[in-house]
């Protein structure tokens, strides 16, 4: 992020504490509601002025003509005793979900599906406002008249479309005026009448944050206005897309820290990768990850002590700040002084928190095209259904993939960055040397030549299964549009290993520090010939009858290729290795993935610890001349919720010296309060942390 200029580009530490219904809420005691939030640490509130217990309801608690009802006036208070104690008043507005009142009152302004129908909300009550509808003059109504009050900002939660609308009225007139036929119904994905319904949708969402934006800064110029932003997922779910949003907000805010169900089955970086992706989107502006303080469904079963740190911890080691929500019963809970102990220590380190960037030299690809055209999971959010079940069963899960690839190197300690199909083209990708496709199966033509630049200047590839197999929208190619650089010449098909072996060749150094000499196959593998000058390591065998079967001979089908490409080189791999890797969590697997990442870069950090650990995520942020080393440590019980972590001891740190370091330095680690001994020796900077509890910031900064 660029240098802080204004208030919210400093880190935020927000709180939303969600009212109880309104009678109890106009008897709060405001004083001593704002001396909670004080105390816990935050700086800002998201405060619910509107009753949405059951959705968007009109009722608010301040004086507005197009309330449907108005109570007493807790704005003009709450915004009194905020400012008073130095806590940032953002009014949260529910721009998605309308209550089964309002929904009766204003069955205009209902999402529809082709059939006429209302859509159902996920919440069980309600549905879902549309925002071409006049719903969208209700709503700037409000804007407008929450700017002539003593507020510093508006959060939008929303606005969204549903995959199964909107066809309303105002939906099919405004589509019709501007593709100049109907809005299509059960066109096939990747038409030309796919891409404008999908395109309509997306731009109605930019044109509304536009004008929402333009409503509240005619009256209030200062106030920032920010939208409940899109996680890692295909945006053809919600149509929101923040590429096309993010002109239109002060910041991005996702939900990458909303924890939910069996939490065995949920990444635990997932905060770390929310901030990662909106790092790259949000062009220089802030971005914060939200982080629901409950297990969901369980509103009122607030998060371990350990669980609040780690997912508090990814997401500031990646630059962000921090939204944390819980129900207002909940704020004098016992676990919430966790909150506080992290809610001072950020305060404390403010300075280290402001104004950084990532050193990170590898990125990994999230690949809209193929999320959106190839074929995903998805996990279930509060304005999309889960999606589970995948159609092809010769395909890849792109989501698998990616997070195949995002454990492997998270738990390889490799820092590293994610990217989006825009960062391709837009001059991002130079700044890297490693770039990572997971199984980036759809690419636009574009989006492959500048790949393919990024190579030949010297850059360097990892790519695996039938990456650029598909243009962006789809559609299988005759040959993959980076088949040149994979050092594929001929694509003979996709194989299903149902429970196949790779040899593992000894000497190799893809396969050092892997001690069988079979490992299982990918489940997917692509079988393909090579370019002259191309090396391969692995092949498959033909295909073994049963899991009881002798172990079949060999085929001329390579599982790994290497390949040399202008100055830079490529390892492909032939199979879903990322995906598998996911799925299965083999030791193996994750050993093959950063070992080809050391192949191709140099380490910039090596972490040694007193016994082999894999539970350690890392990150490198610069701020002027200093350096940050994040270490967020999930060491713990072998399922989540985690009650503890185990701290580790005596952490050897070897840093590879950057360009610009000369002469003395100071090493301090913020958590710890202390300052370390280094030592430099052939490039490299070492030191020991004695301890690391859930979370430490080490500062390096020339003296």
């Amino acid at each position: 992020m660029t240098t802080a200029t204004s208030w919210h580009e400093r880190p935020l530490r927000i709180v939303d504490f969600i009212p109880p219904a309104p009678d109890r809420y106009e008897a709060l005691d405001m004083a001593e509601q704002a001396a909670v939030r004080s105390e816990l640490g935050f700086n800002a509130e998201h405060i619910e002025v509107h009753d949405v217990s059951l959705g968007e309801s009109g009722i608010t608690f301040y004086p507005s003509e197009f309330a449907v009802e108005n109570r007493k006036d807790l704005l003009t208070e709450i915004a009194s005793r905020n400012g008073a104690s130095g806590v940032k008043t953002i009014v949260y507005f529910n721009v998605h979900w309308l209550s089964p009142s309002l929904s009766e009152v204003k069955p205009e302004w209902l999402q529809r599906d082709s059939a006429g129908e209302v859509i159902p909300s996920a919440y069980g009550q309600g549905g879902y406002s549309c925002i071409n509808s006049p719903f969208r003059e209700y709503a700037f109504g409000t804007i407008r008249t929450l700017a002539k009050h003593r507020i510093d900002g508006i959060f939008l939660d929303g606005p969204i479309f549903r995959e199964d609308g909107c066809y309303c009225e105002a939906c099919r007139q405004q589509f019709q005026d501007e593709y100049g036929y109907e809005p299509p119904v059960g066109a096939a994905i990747a038409s030309r009448e796919d891409h404008d319904w999908f395109g309509f949708r997306r731009s109605s969402i930019a044109r509304f944050m536009r004008e929402a934006r333009q409503a509240l800064q005619e009256t209030n110029p200062g106030a920032i206005i920010y939208m409940n932003s899109p996680q890692l997922a295909p945006n053809r779910l919600c149509c929101r897309d923040n590429r096309m949003t993010v002109a239109h907000q002060d910041m991005l805010l996702a939900e990458g820290g909303f924890l939910g169900g069996d939490l065995r089955t949920v990444p635990v970086w997932k905060p770390a990768a929310t901030a990662m992706l909106l790092e790259t989107q949000a062009g220089g502006k802030p971005y914060c990850v939200a982080i629901a303080g409950r297990l969901s469904p369980w509103s009122r079963y607030l998060l371990t002590a350990a669980e609040t740190w780690i997912a508090h911890a990814m997401a500031v080691a990646h630059g962000a700040w921090t939204w944390y929500g819980v129900y207002n019963d909940n704020n004098k809970d016992a676990r919430m002084r966790t909150v506080r102990e992290i809610n001072d220590f950020l305060a404390a380190h403010e300075e280290h928190y402001t104004g950084t960037r990532s050193a990170a030299r590898v990125a990994l690809l999230w690949s809209y095209a193929t999320a959106n055209y190839y074929q995903t999971t998805a996990e279930a959010t509060d304005f999309t259904d889960a999606k589970s079940r995948l159609r092809h069963l010769d395909r890849n899960d792109s989501r698998q993939a990616f997070n195949g690839w995002f454990d492997a190197l998270s738990r390889s300690r490799v820092p590293f960055d994610v990217i989006d199909d825009t960062a391709l083209t837009d001059g991002t990708l130079g700044g890297y040397e490693l770039l990572v496709l997971p199984g980036a199966s759809c690419m636009a033509a574009a989006d492959a030549e500048a790949v393919r630049r990024f190579v030949k200047a010297g850059g360097r590839l990892i790519a695996t299964f039938d990456t650029s197999f598909y243009d962006e929208y789809g559609h299988r190619l005759d040959e993959p549009s980076l088949a040149d650089v994979l050092g594929v010449r001929q694509v003979r098909g996709t194989r299903v290993n149902a429970f196949d072996h790779i040899a593992v060749e000894a000497g190799q150094d893809l396969f050092a520090e892997i001690d069988q000499t079979l490992v299982p196959s990918a489940l997917l593998g692509v079988e393909c010939s090579v370019r002259e000058g191309a090396d391969v390591s692995g092949f498959y065998r033909e295909r073994q009858l049963s899991r009881y079967s002798e172990l079949p001979d060999a085929t001329s089908s390579p599982y790994i290729v290497r390949h040399a490409y202008g100055q830079g080189s490529c390892i492909y791999f032939t199979g879903n290795v990322d995906g598998f890797y996911s799925a299965y969590a083999l030791p193996e697997y994750r050993t093959l993935l950063a070992n080809a990442v050391r192949e191709m870069i140099e380490p910039e950090l090596e972490c040694g610890f007193e016994t082999d650990v894999a539970s350690v995520h890392v990150s490198l942020r610069i701020k002027g001349d200093s350096l940050l080393i994040h270490l967020v440590n999930y060491t713990g019980s072998m399922t989540r919720p985690m009650s503890s972590v185990l701290p580790l001891r005596n952490v050897r740190i070897r840093l590879r010296e950057r360009d610009g370091w000369s002469g003395e330095c100071t090493i301090r680690s913020l958590r710890g309060n202390r300052t370390l001994a280094g030592e430099r020796s052939e490039g490299t900077l070492s030191f020991v942390l004695p301890v690391l509890h859930e979370y430490e910031a080490i500062v390096i900064a020339n003296d």
